[in-house]
């Protein structure tokens, strides 16, 4: 004789304990989900051809040339538009001591295919902002923007104040580098519009250190030739 089977109604402890695990699961699997791409899009320093290694350090850089780059990261008005050249630095260390580079010494030596490299000193968010989003003065000759200290300050909205927080949080803004591990930002350089001038150009990188014992690295060029 065949008996039908009741229906197991689950009791408190077990619809308390199904409350309690599953939303840690469902969390767990979401981020996997999300993990998952972004590793996946991870960039290896060592195969950009622009890059310099020596003493366990590579220093690595990717252009951005092309209008398209900059849309993707900054939307309508981007630094392209104001000459602004982006260049993504890449610091990978492969020894065992942290290493200090300091940021402020790095330039841009760049010139005219054939003729000489004039050196350009990496912009401030506030100045990659301003370049992008201030009018200029009618007279060329004039000064693009106020003198510092003058006390005559520019107008600063609401999008200058959003295009100023995309551009600090995309720029190089560490200055150490662990063991074993690599960083990368922008960092932004006004080049009046000569992209195609990357052919005569490099990154100089001179002042890096071994902080454990303060020794300091070799002085790094990379050659940006595309």
């Amino acid at each position: 004789m065949l008996t039908r089977s009741r229906a197991y109604i689950p009791g408190p402890f077990a619809r308390t304990w199904r409350r309690a695990i599953v939303p840690p699961v469902l969390a767990l699997l979401f981020a996997a989900q999300i993990a998952a791409p972004a590793s996946a899009q991870q960039l290896d320093p060592a195969s950009l051809p622009a890059h310099d290694s020596h003493q366990g350090l590579l220093v690595a850089v990717d252009s951005f040339t092309s209008a398209a780059r900059y849309k993707d990261k900054f939307g309508k008005r981007t630094p392209y538009d104001a000459g602004i050249l982006a260049l993504d630095v890449y610091f990978r260390n492969d020894g065992a001591a942290p290493i200090r580079v300091n940021l402020s010494t790095i330039r841009l030596r760049m010139g005219e295919p054939g003729g000489s490299r004039q050196r350009l000193e990496p912009l401030s968010s506030e100045e990659v902002a301003d370049a992008v989003l201030l009018k200029p003065t009618k007279e060329p000759s004039a000064r693009r923007f106020p003198i510092p200290g003058s006390g005559v300050k520019p107008a600063r909205d609401k999008n200058w104040e959003a295009l100023a927080s995309v551009v600090r949080s995309s720029a190089l803004g560490t200055e150490v580098i662990a063991p074993h591990s690599t960083a990368h930002g922008l960092l932004y350089f006004d080049v009046n519009h000569h992209y195609d001038w990357l052919s005569n150009a490099r990154l100089e990188v001179p002042d890096l250190s071994f902080m454990l014992d303060n020794k300091p690295l070799f002085f790094f060029e990379v050659d940006l030739t595309p």
